[in-house]
């Protein structure tokens, strides 16, 4: 075996397990906005917000976010899938830290002038513990693939480690269908998120807030007013500070 064989062999297994120690629970969707199309609906721009528990940090590089809701659907203006760039320079490129928030602004081309006023944030070492990007004009760190996400009424959101039926780390959905396995789907009334609002995840908190169980509809809060949302932020109501490392 020459040693380029070896070393391409080697890069591929080593991608290979990166992706296979990812499982349900390491990223959440925690947040979603939902601009929509009622003067008195949430207006703050579509986005979608995770939330990293694996206490070991992931590296994101090479993922997809997408409302398609099956792995043969057709991309259009109101579905599409993005990609989680592993370019050199791309923040997902490093391990994320457990605790970091990670904002991605959605954007259509109608919508990509307004969206770009709002400011990234890539630092992992700014003791913000957050990341901001765009989905359609963030080219190191967002790679677009096809079609536009652009949420409706009826919509899914679906983090998937691969793009395969089997790659979702997390999805919700409300009112629509979605056929993506690897995880338990998130199913939220339609109600929820429809003709615009924001929903954010509450944990049960007997002792402990339980971060990883955010598929029980009762723990999912809903607001149409902008005020509620806290993109890139604690979620209003939560306690998060067991994720936090503390300062020595």
């Amino acid at each position: 075996m020459t040693k380029q064989l070896f070393l391409l062999l080697a890069g591929i297994l080593a991608s290979t397990m990166g992706a296979l120690a990812q499982s349900e629970g390491d990223v959440i969707i925690n947040e979603i906005g939902n601009s929509g199309t009622k003067r008195d609906a949430y207006t703050g721009g579509d986005f979608v917000e995770f939330l990293v528990l694996k206490p070991e940090g992931v590296r994101l590089a090479g993922w997809y976010l997408s409302d398609l809701s099956t792995l043969t659907g057709t991309a259009k203006e109101t579905e599409g899938r993005v990609r989680f760039s592993d370019a050199e320079g791309s923040v997902f490129q490093q391990v994320i830290p457990q605790g970091t928030y990670i904002l991605v602004w959605l954007s259509s081309k109608d919508s990509v002038a307004d969206i770009a006023k709002r400011q990234e944030a890539i630092a992992l070492a700014d003791g913000n513990n957050r990341i901001v990007v765009f989905a359609y004009n963030s080219p190191k760190h967002m790679d677009s693939q096809q079609g536009y996400i652009n949420l409706t009424g009826k919509d899914n959101l679906v983090l998937l480690k691969s793009w395969s039926r089997d790659g979702a780390i997390d999805a919700v959905v409300w009112g629509g269908t979605s056929k993506w396995t690897g995880c338990q789907t998130t199913e939220l009334p339609v109600e929820a998120l429809a003709n615009g609002a924001v929903v954010w995840f509450v944990p049960r908190a007997k002792t402990i807030p339980d971060f990883r169980d955010n598929t029980d509809p009762k723990c999912w809060k809903s607001s149409p007013n902008a005020s509620d949302a806290t993109p890139g932020r604690t979620n209003k109501g939560v306690d998060d500070s067991i994720l936090i490392p503390k300062k020595e």
